[in-house]
């Protein structure tokens, strides 16, 4: 589904702490411990009402003047890391790096400026009931969170490559998080990162690729902190990375995020790490090769074995019918795209089912469409398995989220939205709004 309209997207620090994959393998290979750091960039910031240009990014500079010294003694040691990066990761540095710092109050000025949420698009959050509060200032919600909790981005474009900090000296954390920037500038240099965008509105796709390239951008730093550094600033490293997850200023933020959130935020790092370790044969040919045709979806994320022993293929195609003769002219379709195994499984668990893993075995594909009339919401999802057993396993999921719901006609209604599952062999369709009206135009 719709990923977040923002530039950047973070790593949770404390949600990438909790991750886990019920399909990860053994491995002889480095344990992975996620970072406190941020991804490449999402250029599109707002959907259909934007003009689609991204405005200028500030360019950050040290608040302390340097002397000369200081600052040819920093670029020695920015050099030195790009150049441990591309031994290990074994890919040219074609370009030259554009490296900037940017301080925390720099990025949070930032922030305020690109972060822009449109109500429509936490209707469709709300009406999959990934999130309960249809009035929740997400936005700002937002804003807070990353300010709190990124600690570098790469941009792929402007292609820049920044660390959030305060001055020159970086610490352990600090240089090993420029490692993992260093990665992504690697990554779209070679593999081209502007993929992320051309793939909309496959939004299960876009969380699958970018779970790779975050996934190997995560491998990467954690084999550079152990060839790297020595002893004392491995220490450092670990000491820095854990107080990063007590930060109280930084759990405070999070703790208003909405777990759906949360769990998006943290699921490339996660998911994608655990992904790229079972590629990994002391050398990155593999990740590479995933780099260059990527997983298409986040079913094929979370059962790597299954991907890579070929039981995992693209998803079916599925067409949704146009509703605005149902509707009325009045409504709008506002957005459509693709949804995966991850929200899924998240719709259900959010919901009142224990386990999301085993309804959504059988999953194919799934696409949903959204249509606005002013306050009001529609959202159609229509699902695909692969056999009548597997599609009535979802649709028996579904009903069990709307247990303690009203029924009145095939309609479920709760907590101001409404309700419908229909079933057609191998098909599941879910019809949500915020109108039972709407609702019943569209399914009766």
């Amino acid at each position: 589904m719709r990923r977040l309209p923002v530039l950047l997207v973070l790593v949770l620090v404390l949600a990438a702490c909790n991750g886990d994959d019920a399909d990860a393998t053994d491995t002889e290979e480095p344990a992975v411990t996620p970072t406190p750091t941020e991804i490449v960039a999402d250029p599109e910031p707002t959907p259909a009402d934007d003009d689609g240009t991204i405005p200028e990014q500030p360019t950050p500079t040290p608040e302390q003047d340097l002397t000369d010294e200081e600052t040819a003694e920093f670029q020695a040691l920015v050099d030195q890391i790009v150049e441990n990066v591309v031994e290990l990761r074994g890919l040219e540095m074609i370009e030259e790096l554009e490296f900037a710092l940017m301080s925390r109050a720099e990025l949070t000025e930032m922030l305020e400026e690109e972060v822009v949420l449109e109500p429509a698009e936490i209707d469709l959050f709300w009406l999959l009931r990934l999130i309960d509060d249809r009035d929740i200032d997400l936005e700002q919600v937002l804003i807070d969170a990353q300010a709190a909790d990124i600690y570098g981005f790469y941009d792929p474009e402007s292609k820049e490559t920044y660390v959030i900090a305060e001055d020159e000296e970086l610490s352990a954390l600090e240089e090993v998080i420029l490692a993992h920037e260093i990665v992504h500038a690697l990554q779209d240099q070679h593999f081209g990162l502007q993929r992320l965008e051309d793939l909309e509105p496959d939004y299960d796709a876009v969380l699958a690729f970018r779970s790779v390239v975050e996934g190997d951008a995560v491998l990467t730093q954690e084999l550079y902190a152990q060839r790297y550094l020595d002893e004392d600033r491995q220490a450092e490293y670990m000491q820095e990375a854990m107080a990063a997850t007590q930060d109280p200023a930084a759990q405070a933020a999070l703790d208003e995020l909405p777990e759906y959130f949360m769990e998006q935020f943290s699921f490339p790092y996660v998911a994608g790490a655990q992904f790229v370790i079972q590629m990994f044969d002391g050398d990155f040919d593999r990740i590479n090769d995933q780099l260059e045709d990527p997983p298409v979806t986040t079913q094929q994320i979370m059962g790597a074995s299954r991907y890579l022993g070929g039981e995992l293929g693209a998803p079916v195609e599925i067409e949704l019918p146009e509703l605005h003769d149902q509707l009325g002219d009045d409504w709008e379709l506002y957005d459509e795209g693709t949804t995966g195994v991850f929200d899924l499984e998240l719709l259900l668990e959010l919901n009142g089912v224990e386990d999301g893993r085993e309804p959504t075995a059988g999953w194919r594909g799934s696409v949903f469409s959204l249509y606005e009339d002013g306050d009001d919401a529609l959202l159609l999802l229509s699902t695909e398995w692969d056999s009548p057993d597997s599609a009535g396993a979802f649709e028996a999921a579904l009903v069990q989220t709307m247990e303690g719901y009203d029924e009145s006609d095939g309609v479920w209604s709760g907590d101001a939205r409404f309700h419908s599952v229909s079933v057609q062999g191998t098909n599941v369709q879910l019809t949500s709004s915020s109108s039972e009206d709407a609702l019943r135009s569209v399914t009766q």
